[in-house]
């Protein structure tokens, strides 16, 4: 396919490189013009001897194809039937035939495409002169656009429009190139935004299981021994020390532990909030005040709200309430 078109492309170039002139009596040159039928006569048989050549030896082969070498090297134009003459360039065919080793195989494609060219060449070609009937049919009225001129807008509306569509334009350009190209990005920012967070969260439970171990290592060292009122020393404690948090743990513990000292219900750490709830449930007033202590602790404790100064002492007043309740 490579070779087919070499040859197309050297075909145009040999037979319409410069424009055809009309170089008629005072044209002067030392080799006389080749006549059309001369120069196809020349290719056939520059095919033909390369075709023979293959079978012959390296020494005659190199002879023949230098003697039809210069054959082609004294070909410059050619005479047209109409006594025309255009100038033709066979160097690259030249150049072909002189190079050694030669290839037989390439030279043979190229001579083909080039009389398989000739040969599907129209013979009758459209001229300017041709065209001048069709410009005269397109001229007559039937075929003049007269119309549309009644449904254009205003100039200024116009204006406005095509400046509209426009920007509308680069807007919906600059949006796909934002798409397309912004998608790198926008997964980055996503994966760092998803590894903040997965840091951000982990960072606080191992900040709260840090915490609790610590919690449920004191209370395994005395939880035998802790009492309400030592679980309020504690939570008074952790308060003065400003962490309000775990204060309300201790404010928690004291009055689970100080109704269990009044026998109002029973103090077990395997036990939820909710069963502490039932187990008070036959004393209405007594299961409010400590239905509003529990979900004070389940918000701080589990639902992580934060605790201020002004929230504790609030808390405390819970406590305090409850533990007013049960004389």
């Amino acid at each position: 396919m490579r070779g087919f078109l070499t040859v197309c492309l050297i075909t145009l170039l040999s037979l319409t490189n410069l424009a055809a002139v009309n170089l008629s009596s005072h044209f002067t040159q030392e080799q006389p013009p080749l006549t059309l039928e001369a120069y196809w006569e020349l290719v056939r048989n520059t095919r033909q001897t390369v075709i023979q050549l293959e079978a012959d030896g390296e020494q005659t082969v190199r002879s023949e194809l230098d003697g039809l070498a210069s054959q082609w090297e004294s070909v410059s134009v050619v005479e047209l039937s109409d006594r025309s003459i255009i100038r033709i360039d066979p160097s690259f065919l030249i150049a072909e035939l002189k190079t050694n080793p030669p290839d037989f195989e390439h030279l043979k494609n190229l001579l083909d495409a080039l009389l398989r060219a000739h040969d599907e060449y129209p013979h009758n070609v459209f001229t300017i002169q041709d065209i001048e009937p069709l410009n005269e049919i397109l001229a007559r009225p039937e075929f003049q656009w007269a119309g549309g001129q009644s449904s254009a807008g205003p100039d200024w509306f116009n204006a406005m429009l095509d400046a509209f569509l426009n920007f509308m334009e680069r807007i919906a350009f600059g949006l796909r190139n934002i798409l397309y190209y912004g998608r790198v990005p926008l997964i980055l920012a996503a994966v760092v935004l998803f590894l903040f967070s997965l840091y951000y969260i982990s960072r606080n439970l191992s900040r709260n299981l840090v915490r609790e171990a610590q919690l449920a290592a004191e209370n395994d060292d005395g939880a035998e021994l802790l009492s309400s009122r030592a679980a309020m020393q504690r939570a008074h404690t952790l308060s003065s020390q400003g962490d309000y948090r775990n204060a309300v743990r201790y404010l928690y513990l004291s009055s689970l532990l100080i109704l269990d000292e009044q026998g109002l219900l029973r103090y077990d750490r395997s036990r939820t909030n909710r069963e502490y709830l039932r187990s008070v449930s036959s004393q209405p007033q007594l299961a409010g005040s400590l239905r509003d202590v529990i979900d004070v602790f389940d918000r701080v404790w589990y639902g992580f709200d934060s605790v201020d100064e002004e929230a504790y002492r609030s808390y405390v007043k819970h406590v305090d309430e409850l533990r007013e309740k049960p004389e």
